[in-house]
Formats: structure tokens, sequence, C-alpha cells
């Protein structure tokens, strides 16, 4: 036997010796007390965890982007109906959002209608030509070229009271301050009231002086109010914005309250609106003027219309825009322009089905004519396109986001889009 082979043997002989004696300590070990055992798990570190969380964070935020995304531009190609209830047949009934549900207004009365359709409260009154506005948990109903007021909460009627004068214009704030423009024999009136129809303050506007008041609004808090009027200079008309403060600012200003005014010659703004509580939009038949009013007014920016006539306006607290006829060789009828509240455009909606009335919700725009409903998110995807079978009276959201009630005039409808 070599050398080699010799040394290879024994080293064998060595490694047989020590595995016995390993197998041996095995046998021993499973031999004792299951209690002398002690088993290694492998676990994860530290680091191991943060990664972890880290990655099911990213999935989470991802997912998340996704859906928003996928929300933001989904469209409804139909609804499940939620609830119907039979309504009566009142054609000249107009209706409203209020504190989530719906406010309708006809001659005869006005009622709170919950989202399941139940009649929480009906008040009757007989009124020519009423006028509804609403605002927070307060609404007021207001007999145009009549002289009875109706104010109003989600609980019901909370006083009313006939005026000297006959009522050209009405707007309400959400502590139930509102405001009447009333027109007498020798000018207009423009006068405030609390909740209670308690006069707060009166001023007389001069034809000839002021002109007349086109449009009213005050702001959320009751404190602030902006007035359109139309003035003849000459042989030419003009538009004056004037801006009052009823808080102590005004006050100290001067007997009427005014801040400031603005005048813009040969136009029209027959639209005036607080769209939040320091920020006024003027709807002009030229463009549309923006101005912020904390304490006193200062010119944002200005909208320019190129030439194209308003048919509706619409406007919240983020936006404000307008329908006009589509150009001559567009394939669409109409054309919706959305802004910004700071002026920016934000979208440009084509529009070819019936219209009646357009106005923004929340976070988007309602158009309703005839049978014809859409509904265009902000950035001008489609949400909802349907044309029912029966002709509309109007469609609003319910406090359901996905959720609309649907008003013909012989059928209320609460509707889930699918």
């Amino acid at each position: 036997m070599s050398l080699f082979n010799k040394n290879r043997k024994k080293e064998n002989y060595k490694h047989e010796e020590k595995d016995e004696s390993v197998k041996a300590l095995y046998d021993e070990c499973a031999d004792d007390s299951v209690d002398n055992v002690i088993e290694v798990k492998r676990t994860m570190g530290k680091r191991g965890r943060v990664i972890v969380a880290v990655a099911v964070a990213v999935i989470a935020v991802g997912l998340s982007i996704s859906y928003i995304r996928y929300s933001a531009v989904k469209t409804y190609d139909g609804f499940d109906v939620v609830k119907s209830v039979e309504t009566s047949g009142d054609n000249i009934a107009d209706y409203f959002v209020f504190a989530g549900n719906v406010l309708k207004v006809t001659k005869d009365g006005a009622s709170y209608i919950d989202e399941t359709g139940t009649v929480k409260w009906d008040v009757s009154y007989a009124m020519k030509m009423p006028k509804a506005e609403v605002c927070g948990d307060y609404a007021i109903v207001a007999d145009m070229n009549g002289k009875d007021v109706y104010i109003f909460t989600t609980g019901g009627e909370v006083s009313r009271q006939t005026l000297s004068y006959d009522i050209a214009n009405v707007d309400i704030a959400q502590q139930g301050v509102y405001c009447l423009v009333l027109i007498g024999e020798d000018g207009s009136y423009i006068s405030e009231y609390d909740k209670d129809s308690k006069k707060i303050y009166e001023k007389k506007a001069s034809i000839d002086k002021d002109g007349y008041p086109l449009d009213i609004d005050i702001s959320n808090d009751g404190v602030k109010l902006i007035v359109s009027y139309l003035r003849v200079n000459g042989v030419k008309t003009e538009t004056v914005l004037a801006a009052y403060n009823f808080g102590s600012v005004g006050q100290n200003k001067n007997a009427d309250r005014l801040m400031d005014s603005y005048t813009i010659e040969d136009s029209l703004y027959p639209t005036v609106k607080f769209i939040d509580n320091d920020t006024i939009a003027c709807f002009g038949d030229k463009d549309i003027r923006l101005y912020t009013m904390v304490e006193e007014p200062k010119e944002k920016t200005v909208i320019d219309l190129e030439g194209r006539e308003m048919q509706g306006v619409f406007y919240n607290s983020t936006c404000v825009g307008y329908i006009a006829l589509a150009d001559s060789g567009s394939d669409s009828k109409y054309k919706i322009y959305t802004y910004g509240s700071n002026g920016s455009q934000k979208s440009v909606v084509s529009y070819s089905d019936s219209y009646d009335k357009i106005y923004a919700a929340q976070d988007e725009i309602i158009v309703v004519g005839d049978m014809d409903c859409s509904i265009f998110r902000l950035n001008g995807s489609t949400k909802f396109k349907y044309s029912f079978p029966k002709k509309l009276v109007n469609v609003v959201p319910d406090a359901n986001k996905e959720e609309y009630v649907v008003i013909s005039e012989s059928e209320t409808q609460i509707i889930a889009l699918k």
C-alpha cells in the first residue's frame, strides 16, 4: 500500500469516528426532556420589518392614486333606483339643494323633502312669482313684484313679513340675515333684516345717482353686500359694481357703508355672486370680473368672453363658468367653459343635448334639459350622461356622492350611479 493510500484510509477512519460521536450526542439530546430543547427560528430583523412596511405603504399609496385617477375619469352609463315616490304634476315647481336635501317651491307653498322622499315640513302661502335662495341651513322664499317674504330653516318656518313696497330681488346668508331690493315710488331701497325679520339697515338708491339695482348678493357671514347697478350716463349706459360692508369697518367708513365701486362702460352685469365669503364673481355680457373682499374690494382678475354670449352661468367656492353657443363649424351645439377662482381655465366641454339649466355642485357641473342630464367633473371629464323617459324638472345631488335626486313632473327618484 502506498503512503498516499495509507494516509487516506487513516483520514477516513477519523471521519467515521467523528460521525459516530456526533450521532451519539444527537441521540442523547433526543432522549432529554422537551423542556431542555431550544427551538431556533429564523426571524425578520428590524431592517427587514422597515423594508416591508415601506413596501406596503408604497403599494397602498399606488392603489389610492390609481383609484383617484380612475374616479376622476370614470363615466357612469346607468343607475339603480334606490327609491321612487309619485309627485303631483306641478309644472311650475322649482327644486333647490338645501342642507343636503331638497327644497320644493311652488306658487302655493314650500316643502322640505329628505333623501328618502319624505316631506319633513310643508308651509302654504299664495305667491304669483316665488323666488328662493338658500345658504347653509337657511332659505328665503319671496314673491317677486309682490310683498310677501318667508324665512325657513331645515326645521320649518322661522319668520315672515309683508313689505310696504314690491320685492325686486332677494338673498340670504348662512345665519339667516337676508337682503331685499324694494321698488318704491321715488326710487329703490336695499334693506337688510335678521332671521326674525327685524330691520338691520336700509339704503335708498336714487335712479339718477346710483342707478337701478340689477342684482345683489350677500356674503355668507351676512356682513358684506355686492350690488350691480345699471346707470344711464347721457346717451350711454354703464354698470356700477358697488361693495358694502355692514360690519364695524363699513360703519366707520361712511353712512352708506360703501367701501368702493367700479364703473364699467357699455357693459351689463346682471349676475353678481359671493362664491365664497371673500370672493365676488360678476358675470357680464363681455367678461367675468373676480374681486377679493376681506373688508374692502380689490380686483383679482378679468376673464374675457371673447365675444361669446353666455346662455347660463354657474359657480361654487372653487370655480366660475358659463355655457355658450358653440362657434359655427363646431360639431357640438354648446361649449361649457370652467375657470378656477383665480381666473385660470380648467376645462372646455362640448355639449349637444337639450339645455334648460346649469349649475355647479361641490365638485361637478350638472346640466339639465328636457329629458337629458349630463354631469361633468371640473376637469372636463364626463361623470354621467343619460336620457330619461320622462321630462325632467331638475336633478340635484344627494348626500351620498354617487346618488342623485331626479325630479320629473310626476315622480321623484333617488338613483345610485353604476
